[in-house]
């Protein structure tokens, strides 16, 4: 073998002298040297005039130049020429597009591309360097088979070691022998044979896409195929044999000993029909087992198959991912934050425009939405996920917070670093010839009968908008944050784009990307990027010679990164092999680590950057694996294993019925949790409250640290209130501990004598009776007490705030002090606190001395409100938020947690906000609005979320729904686009807006205030807990360091169903540096992990000193933790 490797790092030539005499076997000897020698002359000549990658760039530039096909010679068209007989209306699938695959098919150390075509014949373009190639369609043996093709993947199937190609073929045809995948088995000499019959994979069912992949570690490539239903359209017409149905179900393929046999029964693969568009391998648990997801369209869920080791898999899609995109196309895998860990990126259908939006977009029909859960089909929404690995069998998905949830009908999305700076970003392939789902088009549809004609059905199809959008660029730029960059990256050429793949393909190290268009030729991009790079090239075992299945890591500083070798990728397609990195300005790798399936390693220290290193199998050897021996900082233990036997059970009910704009709901806002000594025996009890119709719950704890329920339990007459936040605090000055309980939920009106609050009077042992007289007949639905002294006589005074006004979200509600009469409450006087009238949707309060006067202030936060800060003056409240720098606060806020921080002697401020992690973006430029009115005088509340769009605001929600709530909408805008295309003011009645209620909000970040000499300053939490609401937080030393830390807990599920469940937090954890500034900890090194409905977490101090840390979930079991001692 002759392998030469430039100084400069370029790879020139890997190529053995009998492969090359096999391709001039006809030439004499003599000859074949003459030409071999010239050859590699002039080879080596050329080579050294590639670039020279500069070692230290000025700066990180990414971006690409879209290359003339003249320029390239690649002038590959996927077009579709329609007819009567064919069209959208006869196969709906008939736009979908087909793949790119990009491979080195003769060795010569050039990346080669093939492209699928549909009703054109698939193409391959051969590279000669330079970014120049030749058509060798004809010539090369694929050419001239005629088929629907969709999915291409190059692979070495036979492990000869030189790539060979897999096509998957879809269509109209029901004749089996149409449908036969091809398998192009590579002869060496630039031709192919098909083959698909020899290894076992003509599979005949409608195929999508297959990856290859080495499913039980034993050195050899195994296959799955994506198979789907025949087109919806077709079924309408056609019958399918009975016999044929075997070969509509995915199949996965196992070698043995160079065979494929269907070994899908037996593995655990789903027996569902579903229509898949693509699949991903990965490991994504990291035990050293290819785990497989599997993209699928319309309602059927996705499949996540996790690899059980022993030829089995199972299905875990409901367990890991806590919800899902509803139209599944293109999927990827990487990890996109460098925390070791595969990530997965999925992409749908929404358009990030607007006016698109509103156009083509159906409404989510919450009853099928409901139906689908219950009958195990998950959490389906319509909008790309980018689901982030968390180490612990979950991922979260947060693909708001990174900016990447809509990009319109998309096909591909790869994960992959193209501006070499070390960090994977996103690209997603998009456009559709024909907006079939144009929601005024699908209206011209309705009046058709059943004696239309193929011609006139022709003529209607072609009246299908038809508009070109330009493909995504996403810069990753850390930290779980992305940047468009299409237009500055020059990707933003509008196209009907489908199947992209990646590749060097001027080995100038850096990732060129070859998309097949429909209707265009394809676009080739010469990439620009300035970053250093490392690519690694392997020389895999005898039967998988290019090391499909390796890992990558490599260590550099402090930083991290992990690629692995899976060519399938994408949509239909399969990039480049070899495991490419990034590395900026770094010019030293410390450590590279290659992991083979079988556990082999190879371990290289103090690599150069900026080269093609070519690492081998057979210099890999066992290397003894090191166990993470580092202990978390928490444990969790069994809530009832310490006698807490409790689960919140929550009550159903359907809020959006009357409020169909309602965001999210908020009569699931509990449960909460009292603790304190209640019998005085020194140890803390446990008070839990309960949903409507389920009481709430005293455990009292023993000498153990156990708990037993307590006998006492008067709340229990009181089940059909919804028990919010409980209260211990001596009432009546007799030394122990009295119980205030908010009643709240939505359930009931207003003036229900259900939503009365409750107190429950300690007779000194733990017995409690409630106190019917002691509160005042007051019937809103509240949901925060707090206790302080306001009028200095020695006894506790309340602040009862109201959580909202039953059925009228956004309206504010009047929150109240209650003043303390031996015992006895009274409403305070308006003139104590004039402000808590009409106050706002209060989530949580806090007494605390901001201004360092010697008395508490009150703090108070809400949904839709400013943080209000109320200072005591002397008994009196004064609004004095604007002069602390809180003028511009509003935000959908949930809790506040008082705690002096930085302990300069006065408490700073830590507030839950909804995150970043959301649709409704917000700037102080162009803030989210609401508009709250009933607008058409039908006696309901409506709602209206605004958003801005290009010059004025818009609303957030489309035609459909906004009619159901408002009819006169309907009647108003006759079509989808005098609606897409009217503003906000144009939409709703002027008067009803002039006495309407309007909140806007600049911000949804949760935040630190730091008390400093009178003001308050705003301190942002990291991204790693923006990506869900923050419904409590506690602070404490939790590793022990003498220095505070943060612990948060969140999440809301109940939201409408066109808006992304909050269900990414799993708890966070942020140490403190003494310095005011705070680092997530990770799941897997905190041991805290909460991926749950959260309310609250609070300390709870055990018998013999220990603490607990307590979180209660919405209708779940709390959880326990304690520190970890081991």
């Amino acid at each position: 073998m002759l392998e030469l490797i430039g100084v400069f790092g370029i790879k020139m030539k890997n190529l053995s002298i009998e492969k090359f005499l096999i391709h001039y076997k006809k030439i004499d000897s003599m000859k074949v040297y003459t030409s071999y020698l010239c050859f590699l002359i002039v080879f080596l000549i050329t080579s050294c005039e590639q670039p020279v990658r500069d070692l230290n760039p000025e700066s990180l530039e990414g971006g690409f130049q879209l290359l003339d096909a003249k320029t390239t010679g690649i002038d590959f068209d996927n077009s579709i020429k329609e007819s009567a007989i064919f069209n959208h209306f006869y196969y709906s699938q008939i736009y979908v597009g087909s793949g790119v695959a990009i491979g080195d098919i003769n060795n010569d150390g050039l990346s080669d591309v093939f492209f699928g075509g549909n009703q054109v014949n698939d193409g391959l373009y051969l590279n000669k360097g330079d970014l120049n190639f030749e058509d060798i369609s004809q010539q090369s043996g694929i050419g001239n088979n005629e088929g629907w093709t969709w999915g291409v993947t190059m692979a070495d199937v036979n492990s000869d070691g030189f790539l060979d190609i897999y096509v998957s073929r879809n269509g109209m045809s029901f004749d089996m022998a149409d449908r036969r995948n091809k398998l192009y088995i590579n002869n060496q000499d630039l031709t192919f044979t098909e083959s698909a019959i020899a290894y076992g994979l003509a599979d005949p069912g409608f195929s999508t896409q297959a990856v290859f992949f080495d499913m039980d570690n034993d050195g050899d490539l195994d296959m799955y195929q994506v198979n789907q239903l025949p087109d919806k359209k077709l079924l309408l017409v056609n019958k399918v044999p009975k016999k044929q149905f075997k070969y509509l179900r995915d199949k996965l393929y196992r070698n043995d000993n160079g065979k494929f046999i269907d070994v899908t029964r037996s593995s655990g693969i789903s027996n569902d029909v579903s229509y898949g568009l693509s699949v991903s391998a990965s490991d994504f648990n990291n035990d050293g087992w290819m785990d497989l997801y599997v993209a699928n369209d319309y309602a059927e869920p996705d499949f996540m198959y996790q690899n059980n080791g022993d030829g089995t898999f199972t299905n875990v899609i409901n367990e890991q991912l806590m919800h899902i995109t509803n139209l599944s196309m293109g999927t990827d895998t990487g990890d996109v934050n460098n925390d070791g860990l595969i990530d997965l990126i999925t992409t749908d259908m929404t358009p990030d425009d607007h006016y698109r939006a509103k156009m083509n977009m159906a409404s989510m029909n919450s009853k099928l939405f409901n139906s689908m859960i219950a009958a195990g089909a998950h959490r389906q929404y319509m909008a790309n996920s980018l689901q982030v690995n968390t180490g612990k069998g979950s991922f979260s998905d947060v693909a708001n917070l990174s900016g990447v949830s809509s990009t319109d009908w998309s096909w591909a999305s790869l994960l992959v670093d193209l501006d070499n700076d070390g960090y994977k970003d996103i690209v997603v392939s998009n456009g559709i010839k024909k907006d079939v789902d144009n929601n005024d088009f699908r209206n011209t549809l309705t009046d058709l009968d059943s004696n239309t004609s193929a011609e006139e059905l022709f003529e209607l199809s072609q009246k299908a908008p038809s508009v070109p959008i330009s493909n995504y660029a996403f810069r990753n730029k850390g930290n779980l944050e992305f940047e468009k960059v299409s237009k500055p990256w020059g990707f933003d050429t509008p196209s009907f784009s489908s199947g992209m793949a990646y590749g060097d393909l001027d080995n100038d190290g850096d990732l060129d990307l070859v998309l097949n268009n429909m209707e265009s030729k394809a676009f080739v991009y010469e990439n620009k990027a300035t970053g250093n790079f490392l690519k690694i090239d392997l020389q895999g075992p005898e039967n998988n010679k290019f090391g499909i299945g390796v890992k990558a890591r490599i260590f550099y500083g402090a930083k991290q990164q992990i690629a692995e070798q899976i060519l399938t990728r994408g949509y239909f397609s399969s990039v480049e092999p070899g495991l490419f990195f990034g590395l900026g300005k770094d010019k030293m790798i410390e450590k590279v680590e290659v992991i083979w399936p079988d556990g082999k390693q190879n371990t290289l220290t103090n690599v150069q950057v900026n080269q093609f290193l070519t690492v081998k199998y057979k210099e890999a050897s066992i290397k003894t694996i090191e166990t993470n021996t580092e202990k978390t900082f928490l444990e969790q233990i069994n809530t009832a294993n310490v006698g807490v036997n409790y689960v919140h059970q929550e009550n159903y009910f359907d809020e959006f019925t009357d409020e169909i704009l309602l965001p999210h709901n908020i009569s699931q806002n509990g449960p909460f949790s009292a603790i304190a000594d209640v019998n005085g025996d020194g140890f803390q009890d446990l008070f839990i409250g309960g949903a409507l119709d389920q009481s709430g719950i005293m455990y009292l704890q023993t000498s153990n640290g156990n708990f037993r329920k307590a006998s006492s339990q008067p709340w229990e007459k009181d089940k059909n209130s919804e028990d919010l936040q409980a209260l211990f605090f001596d009432v009546d000055n007799d030394g122990d501990k009295d119980l205030y309980v908010t009643s709240g939920g939505t359930e009931n009106k207003r003036g229900s004598y259900l939503l009365k609050d409750r107190l429950y009077i300690n007779d000194g042992n733990g017995s409690f009776v409630k106190d019917t007289k002691a509160l005042p007949n007051i019937y809103e639905h509240t949901q925060v007490v707090k206790t302080s002294d306001i009028d200095d006589d020695g006894d506790l005074d309340l602040f009862v705030g109201v959580r909202s006004v039953p059925g009228k979200y956004a309206y504010p509600g009047t929150s109240y002090l209650l003043i303390n009469n031996k015992g006895v409450f009274n409403k305070a006087n308006y003139d104590i606190a004039p402000d808590l009238t009409n106050l706002g949707m209060v989530t949580d309060a806090v007494f605390s001395d901001v201004d360092q006067d010697g008395d508490e202030d009150l703090m108070v936060v809400g949904e839709w409100m400013t943080v209000t800060l109320l200072v005591n003056n002397k008994g009196v409240f004064i609004n004095e938020s604007d002069n602390y720098g809180l003028s511009n606060t509003r935000g959908l806020w949930w809790c506040i947690t008082a705690n002096d921080l930085d302990n300069d002697g006065d408490e700073d401020y830590i507030i839950g906000n909804l995150g970043k992690n959301n649709k409704f973006k917000a700037s102080e430029e162009h803030p989210f609005k609401v508009y709250v009115n009933d607008f058409d005088e039908n006696g309901t509340n409506d709602i209206v979320l605004s958003k801005f769009y290009k010059d004025d605001y818009v609303p957030v929600r489309g035609r459909e729904c906004t009619s159901q709530q408002m009819p006169y909408v309907a009647e108003k805008f006759e079509d989808f686009h005098s609606f897409a295309s009217s503003t906000l003011l144009d939409i709703l009645p002027q008067d009803k807006v002039e006495s309407a209620v309007i909140y806007e909000i600049s911000n949804f970040e949760s935040i630190i205030l730091m008390n400093d000499e009178g003001q308050l300053r705003r301190k942002v939490l990291p991204n790693q807990v923006q990506v869900a609401p923050i419904k409590s937080i506690l602070v404490d030393d939790v590793n022990d360091d003498g220095i505070k830390d943060i612990l948060t807990v969140g999440n809301h599920f109940g939201v409408e169903v066109e808006t992304v469940r909050y269900d990414a937090g799993v708890g966070g954890i942020l140490l403190g540096n003494g310095r005011n500034n705070y680092k997530y900890t990770t799941p897997l090194k905190s041991g805290f992990y909460v991926p749950f409905d959260s309310r609250e977490i609070k300390l709870l101090h055990s018998a013999g000193g220990q603490q607990k840390y307590l979180v209660l979930n919405n209708n779940d079991t709390p959880l326990l933790f304690k520190k970890n001692t081991k």
